[in-house]
């Protein structure tokens, strides 16, 4: 792999500074705060203001990301985790399992797969103990993905959780799903992945697909970055630290190991633009225990 660049910031790729950043996040988190505020007013905060608050820490953190990755997983993205679990929304868990892996609980992990599993079934009564929110392919994907990841050395739940993958028609689906709008089956193939035992061929295609996934999101910055106007005022319509790829950099990155994720990662990396590597970076620094610095990927 090359040297690499001498600023490994995210930042200079994107074309951003420090500054517009914690703006961009100040802004976000202060929404956040007001929504949450006008809810305590209420005895039961609606779904629509958890969700809504979610959603602005969501923003907030992943501006943060971009600067401080702990910091935000720390902060605004765990406030994203919980609110948007509350809310009865599966990113909520996928955000725990993908970025903070550690304060997920095993009981924790054993409801979310049986919440999984249960709405799986063919058998009606057992599907009516769930709820209609897992209807939606996109809650079943970032949910699948949380359970798969924290299976970890359990040989009985990635045995459930392969079986269940494996007979489900998302696992060829084409339903858009996240911010890129990328085919379920790409998740479901992430999942399964994880659940692999064969290590070596599990890396090379989990490492294939989020390069598929880092490519889209180059390709979706390039033209938001194309409207200076609303780019450089921190309101172009993207995700610029974008949760899907970071979320499945670091989960991978885990399971596999960051020495052979960057190596797989490096043999295609003559074929990514530059800005590519923000999320793989970013997702390496999640995953990565405190220590000295290491070189980012040089795309």
């Amino acid at each position: 792999m090359a040297l690499p660049p001498s600023d490994p910031s995210p930042l200079r790729p994107l074309q951003l500074s420090a500054e517009q950043v914690a703006l961009a996040a100040d802004f976000h988190e202060a929404y956040a705060r007001l929504v949450l505020g006008e809810a305590d007013s209420e005895q039961r905060p609606t779904s629509h203001a958890l969700i809504e608050a979610a959603s602005a820490y969501r923003l907030a953190g992943q501006w943060r990301l971009l600067v401080d990755p702990r910091l935000a997983v720390r902060g605004a993205l765990a406030q994203a985790a919980d609110l948007f679990t509350r809310a009865g929304l599966t990113f909520g868990a996928y955000l725990q399992a993908s970025l903070a892996p550690r304060g997920v609980e095993r009981s924790t992990r054993e409801r979310w797969t049986r919440r999984l599993l249960l709405h799986g079934s063919t058998n009606d009564a057992m599907r009516r103990e769930t709820d209609d929110l897992l209807d939606h392919p996109q809650q079943q994907a970032y949910l699948l993905l949380a359970c798969a990841v924290l299976a970890g050395q359990d040989p009985e739940a990635r045995d459930t959780l392969t079986g269940f993958a494996t007979e489900s028609p998302h696992r060829v689906g084409v339903v858009p799903v996240g911010s890129l709008a990328m085919p379920v089956r790409m998740f479901w193939g992430l999942a399964l992945n994880l659940l692999e035992e064969d290590g070596d061929h599990a890396a090379e295609s989990y490492a294939a697909t989020l390069s598929e996934l880092s490519r889209a999101y180059a390709k979706s910055v390039d033209l938001a970055m194309a409207n200076e106007l609303t780019w450089f005022k921190a309101a172009a319509p993207v995700d610029v630290a974008d949760l899907d790829v970071i979320g499945a950099m670091a989960m991978g990155v885990r399971r596999f190991g960051e020495v052979r994720m960057r190596r797989l990662l490096a043999d295609v990396a003559g074929e990514l633009p530059a800005v590519a590597g923000v999320p793989l970076n970013i997702g390496m620094n999640v995953a990565r225990p405190p220590g000295p610095h290491i070189p980012p990927l040089d795309l």
